[in-house]
């Protein structure tokens, strides 16, 4: 038992540090992979907690999401991989396979429609709760038919088994492209290349676990190559808030000064579609400006927020480049085709990430990252560039001006503040799961207890739209209130990193505070530290909350409020 133990242990312990954390959901072939997973994450150097929900139709162990929803509450899953149907998942499919021979082929469309039906459903269960992306397995058609898996003069799969799993197959492909935040895994694509019979084929003979019950076999060492793949992206892009591209020979093959080159417009495409997704894209060219051939090119000079094109350092540009979008350095992935310019960034700045802008991967990854949670299709996110070029030019105006009362006056600072409305969920939700600098609590909710919370009588959630004389900054600014007794706890105080620098947060506090007291009513605010939100350690103290306890902090009821800076214009939603 004491080696079965040691044996087993790196399957049921997490990684030590901050390991990348996913939740399985399938029978006993994500048990299967999950053993080959996590051998193959610690050998590329990736930290693991991988964790699974067992449901076979064979075993009679229904799928249930009320199960997969208590896990997801105790274990946040950073990936959730579910496989329906292979081997034997969910009774429909079962029966599908069984009664394949004598289905008419408008029957096969009905039950198959019926299985894809089952699995929207549980994906939209899940996705109130979770914004992890999800890993849908699609089917192999595993295991054999007996008599297939004896017999190698048959072919491994028969002509009615072919066309259900096709058929399945197409509708699973349409349903992944049309649920947000969904990747598809090829079970099917896998099993063809590999060979059906060799992917059945057992790890271990079973002569030497005689009388056991097992059937571990060789299609799950083959399915961790994919996991392992998307493993790896998710590690390297799914915290990328910005983009650091090169130019010769990563937008384009050969060098444009010298003549002419061979576009990459895929590449561009894919770029194209992470800028207006949400992604910062920053040229980053030891080049001269001048040698640019614009009229070439997919990309566009409006498609980046910054261009560093210049023949300084590329780690001085990057410095210069987080310093004027005021971002973390962690939140920059540099794609460059030169090893030497890769190390040099990434060692004087070990907190950006590196791409080998030649990885035969790159672009599948660029277009998995569509899939991450830090991307998102709304106006919000296609406006992000803009945004954020706005916000350079104020920190440059900024910069030249020393008398910050004045300073502040003459950008026209604009709030709109109010309760949050229905129109403004996904973007409150979004900016509570972004936003890590100034975020009191740094509390994710999920959108189910989210949307609970704007519609409970013991919550009132806040906002602020942001505006100045470059435009419209958006809502950059949420705070929630729970109301108990003659208290009101500042539960979460939230504002994006491009409202940083205007004292909005004190402004924001005295009108949220303004609101919400009243005679005889004190506020909590708290405040949990992270390496990450120093930026909001001094809210409270700075604004006459006295220290109480862990993370807590008080205004006695009839305690003077925070002053409102002067230099701003505030008008009620």
């Amino acid at each position: 038992m004491g080696l079965l133990t040691a044996l087993h242990q790196p399957l049921v312990e997490p990684d030590p540090g901050a390991p990348l954390r996913i939740l399985a959901l399938g029978d006993c072939l994500m048990n299967e992979v999950r053993v080959s997973v996590n051998g193959s994450c610690r050998a590329a150097g990736i930290p693991l907690d991988f964790r699974m929900l067992y449901f076979s139709a064979y075993m009679g162990r229904a799928l249930s999401p009320e199960d997969a929803l208590g896990l997801l509450r105790e274990f946040p899953a950073d990936l959730v991989a579910l496989s329906f149907l292979s081997y034997k998942g969910i009774a429909p499919y079962v029966a599908l396979l069984r009664d394949a021979p004598s289905l008419s082929a408008a029957k096969v469309d009905r039950r198959v429609e019926d299985i894809a039906g089952i699995m929207r459903d549980f994906l939209g269960c899940l996705r109130e709760h979770t914004d992890a992306p999800f890993v849908v397995h699609n089917a192999s058609g595993l295991p054999l038919q007996k008599v297939r898996s004896l017999l190698h003069v048959l072919p491994a799969m028969g002509p009615s088994h072919r066309l259900v799993i096709g058929r399945l197959n197409a509708a699973i492909a349409e349903l992944v492209q049309h649920t947000p935040k969904t990747i598809l895994l090829d079970e099917a694509a896998v099993a063809t290349a590999r060979g059906l019979r060799n992917c059945a084929e057992p790890l271990i003979p079973r002569s030497v676990v005689s009388g056991a019950f097992f059937h571990t076999t060789r299609f799950a060492e083959y399915l961790a190559e994919p996991h392992l793949d998307i493993a790896r992206s998710f590690r390297e892009l799914s915290k990328a808030k910005a983009m650091l591209i090169d130019f010769d020979n990563t937008l384009w093959k050969g060098v444009m000064a010298d003549g002419p080159v061979e576009q990459r417009h895929q590449l561009q495409r894919l770029l194209k579609q992470a800028k207006d997704a949400g992604i910062l894209l920053i040229a980053i060219s030891k080049n001269d400006p001048k040698n640019i051939r614009w009229d070439e090119m997919t990309l566009q000079p409006s498609d980046f927020v910054l261009q560093k094109i210049n023949w300084n350092l590329k780690a001085q540009s990057v410095r210069e480049a987080a310093d004027q979008l005021n971002l973390g350095l962690d939140s920059f992935v540099l794609v460059d085709d030169n090893p030497v310019e890769r190390d040099l960034v990434t060692s004087q700045l070990p907190k950006v990430r590196a791409l080998d802008a030649l990885d035969p991967k790159l672009e599948a990854w660029i277009g998995r990252m569509l899939r991450f949670p830090n991307t998102r299709q709304t106006e919000e996110a296609r406006s992000r560039t803009e945004l954020y070029r706005q916000q350079a030019a104020r920190r440059e105006v900024l910069q030249e001006k020393f008398d910050y009362p004045a300073m502040m006056a003459s950008l026209g600072l604009e709030v709109e503040f109010g309760r949050a409305q229905p129109k403004d969920f996904d973007r409150i939700f979004e900016l509570i799961e972004r936003t890590n600098q100034f975020n009191t609590t740094t509390i994710r909710y999920g959108r189910q207890q989210l949307r609970s919370i704007l519609a409970s009588p013991e919550h009132a959630v806040y906002v602020a739209h942001l505006a100045d004389k470059f435009g419209s900054v958006g809502l950059v600014c949420v705070v929630i209130v729970r109301r108990e007794g003659t208290v009101r706890i500042l539960q979460s105080f939230v504002m994006s990193c491009r409202a940083m620098g205007f004292e909005l947060e004190r402004l924001m506090l005295s009108v949220v505070l303004d609101a919400e007291l009243m005679d005889g009513v004190a506020a909590v605010g708290r405040f949990v530290p992270t390496d990450r939100n120093t930026p909001a350690k001094s809210l409270f103290a700075a604004n006459g909350f006295e220290p109480r306890g862990v993370d807590e902090w008080v205004l006695e009821p009839g305690a003077r409020l925070p002053e409102r800076p002067a230099w701003f214009k505030l008008k009620s939603r």
